[in-house]
């Protein structure tokens, strides 16, 4: 039987203010589950704001105030009967993460995900991660990665080896550099292509964006898009049957599959 969601991405303002943001975070996933969104996806550090942009890191005392926030979320998701992706900083016992949070409908932790792939400014403030979870969301396999990832393909790679259909990709990308926004977009065309698979991708809202955030079929063609610099909210409805309708994915496995014998 096809599998069908209905998936978002949320193009939002962020600042270095967990409180606001997270007000800012809930707004809109009231306004998903009014429009029938199963799962939301959010921008990188949605919740704290991203360190290397504000120019200072976070103090370790403010783990608590993050760990309440998340909390926050997942209640909105048990209450919104909504999964969720959202974006964070987050303290791992003695250094700061740049982490991705996928809660279910019942507001259950399914997955998290530290950045594996950091910029040269990203150093300064996080730990980079070192594993690419897998998670089931309605029957539906999802990976997450973060920002910088989609400039390398190994990482959606090894979400593909795991059996991944949707892959959720939150950004903190704007301030300047406006012309990489046809590069990105054609990294993320690339990676579901060439993956068989979904991409949802939220970018914060702005000023002067790199990407805009946008949601990408198997083939590598765009279901849905934001404008550029604008507080936006998008959606599509996935059918995930045709993921095996994808002569790339189905071929590139079964090699894998015979390789690993």
């Amino acid at each position: 039987m096809s599998v069908r969601l209905r998936v978002a991405a949320a193009q939002i303002a962020i600042s270095d203010d967990v409180d606001l943001n997270t007000a800012m975070v809930l707004q809109a996933m009231h306004t998903c589950a009014g429009h029938g969104v199963d799962l939301c996806v959010f921008p990188e550090a949605a919740l704290t704001g991203y360190s290397p942009e504000l120019g200072r890191s976070r103090p370790a005392s403010d783990s608590s105030l993050v760990m309440q926030a998340l909390a926050t979320v997942a209640a909105a998701a048990r209450e919104h009967q909504m999964g969720v992706v959202v974006g964070t900083e987050a303290w791992d016992g003695d250094a700061w993460c740049n982490r991705a949070v996928a809660f279910g409908r019942s507001g259950e932790l399914l997955a998290q995900y530290d950045k594996v792939h950091l910029t040269r400014a990203d150093t300064a403030y996080y730990r980079a991660g070192d594993a690419t979870p897998v998670f089931c969301f309605e029957g539906v396999r999802c990976g997450l990665q973060i920002c910088y990832d989609a400039r390398f393909p190994e990482g959606y790679r090894a979400l593909l080896e795991q059996g991944a259909q949707l892959i959720l990709q939150g950004f903190y990308g704007a301030g300047s550099g406006t012309w990489k926004v046809p590069v990105l977009a054609a990294h993320l065309r690339s990676r579901a292509a060439e993956n068989g698979c979904f991409i949802a991708a939220a970018n914060t809202a702005g000023p002067e964006q790199i990407v805009v955030s946008q949601i990408i079929d198997p083939l590598g063609l765009l279901l849905a898009e934001a404008r550029q610099d604008a507080e936006e909210l998008i959606s599509a409805d996935l059918d995930i049957a045709c993921i095996g309708n994808s002569e790339i994915r189905s071929d590139w496995l079964s090699r894998f599959r015979e390789h690993s014998r």
